[in-house]
């Protein structure tokens, strides 16, 4: 990436908020109105991939209702890319939950 797009900004504003569950994003207003539907998952995973990579969010997982812990680097890229992960569909096929955050508001290290 070679510049933060609206979509990274949105992105970082929702992780401002608290641990935000990726099926959450699509049902913020701010990143509705910025993606185009047809490939919005797609969109919002590389997005998600840019700022982790830039080290401006975590990634966290976990069963619901239990608290999520922190993920690898390379383990949560390959969550923010699964298709899967953004709905809460997935936890029913054993999926756990993954949620992101931005490191201004939380950061374990």
């Amino acid at each position: 990436m070679t510049r933060t797009t609206p979509l990274h900004e949105a992105l970082l504003e929702l992780g401002l908020e608290d641990w935000i569950p990726l099926p959450e994003i699509f049902a913020t207003p701010e990143v509705r109105s910025i993606i185009d539907s047809d490939r919005a998952t797609e969109m919002v995973s590389l997005a998600l991939v840019d700022l982790l990579r830039q080290g401006r969010i975590q990634v966290w997982a976990g069963r619901w209702p239990d608290e999520p812990t922190l993920v690898s680097e390379d383990l949560a890229e390959s969550m923010l890319l699964d298709g899967r992960r953004y709905s809460f569909d997935a936890e029913a096929s054993g999926l756990e939950r993954v949620f992101f955050v931005n490191v201004k508001n939380f950061s374990a290290q």
